[in-house]
Order: C-alpha cells, then sequence, then structure tokens
C-alpha cells in the first residue's frame, strides 16, 4: 500500500491550480477529468518528486456532487487520503476486519484510468479512497 494522493476540495479549480503554481511552485498538472460518479471534476497536482504523493484537487458539479456539503460546511480543505493497493478485493476485507465502513460501491476511477476504486470511513474518521493498483 502507498500513499497515491491528498484530495482537497476547492471551490474553484484554475484558483486553486494558480496557488499551488504561485506558493510551492508545482507546475505539472493533469488535465480536467470529470469524474461522473462523483459529479465532480479534479485536477492532479504533481508535486515534481518521483514515488512522492499527489494532490488532486476536487471541484463539485452542482449540488448533488459528493463534495458539495463537505465545501459549503468547511469552505473547502483536506478531504482525503487514497492509497494504491495490489489486490482492492483483499484490502477491503482487512479494512472491514478493521471495523472501517464501506461508502458505495466499487466503481472505475475517471482520474485513475479506470481503475477500481472504493471508499472506506475508519475508526478515526478519516475518509480514505482505495485505488487498486
Amino acid at each position: 500500500m502507498r500513499l497515491d494522493h491528498i484530495g482537497m476540495v476547492v471551490s474553484d479549480l484554475e484558483a486553486s491550480k494558480k496557488y499551488y503554481q504561485d506558493l510551492f511552485g508545482f507546475n505539472g498538472f493533469s488535465p480536467v477529468i470529470d469524474e461522473p460518479e462523483q459529479k465532480v471534476r479534479i485536477i492532479f497536482v504533481k508535486t515534481g518528486n518521483p514515488g512522492s504523493a499527489d494532490i488532486e484537487l476536487i471541484q463539485p458539479i452542482g449540488e448533488n456532487s459528493a463534495v458539495y456539503n463537505f465545501l459549503k460546511k468547511t469552505g473547502g480543505g483536506l478531504h482525503h487520503l487514497a492509497y494504491e493497493v495490489p489486490d482492492l478485493d483483499k484490502s477491503i476485507e482487512h479494512f472491514k476486519q478493521e471495523k472501517a465502513l464501506v461508502i458505495g460501491n466499487i466503481y472505475p476511477g475517471a482520474g485513475h484510468q479506470g481503475r477500481r476504486v472504493v471508499w472506506f470511513y475508519t475508526r478515526l474518521k478519516e475518509l480514505i479512497e482505495l485505488i487498486e493498483r
């Protein structure tokens, strides 16, 4: 298991992209990706270090988005940690044994080249995304 990315909810993808360019000097960005399953638009910020985690900027598309209420309540910010796992089915069983709650169904993640993705809420109140390698 390795940390793949850190998810940050934002109200404006382009303004947030500029923020990461200006403050941190990051210049590697993915194209904008529409994620219909979560009703969001995302951009991955490449931090520039091989093997290091990316930052995922997540903007809700409308009030029925998975992150709309989060943005409305908090103004945005740190939303989740995402881990890449070699075997999603085994990882799901492990997380369930550790009393983590599965949130939703497995689906092909648009931001992850269609690889299988699932979400959990842990005992420590963490929102975790697992992505099959």
